[in-house]
């Protein structure tokens, strides 16, 4: 999960380099690719703890908040991954 905050911060720092540096026309394509890579390592994190969860939590067994908020950002880093891809620079 630290892996895809990094990722996405470099994504946003991709995104204003090429947003002020590239020609007009141009597609977004490491940006998009960077959230892709992120939306994989949100995917995986929650995946491990799906897998891992009674290691973690000795008690109960329940996921908590953090699982399903993990949930909810895979598929939005995923779409933001694939706009990026198909957004094109305008003037």
């Amino acid at each position: 999960m630290v892996l895809s905050l990094v990722l996405c911060c470099l994504s946003f720092i991709l995104f204003m380099f090429q947003l002020y540096n590239m020609k007009r026309g141009g597609l977004f394509y490491a940006t998009g690719l960077c959230q892709l890579c992120t939306s994989v390592s949100v995917f995986t994190g929650a995946l491990i703890y799906a897998i891992h969860v009674k290691e973690f939590h000795q008690a109960d067994g329940s996921f908590g908040y953090c699982f399903a908020l993990a949930w909810v950002a895979f598929p939005l880093a995923l779409a933001s991954g694939i706009i990026y891809i198909h957004l094109r620079k305008r003037e």
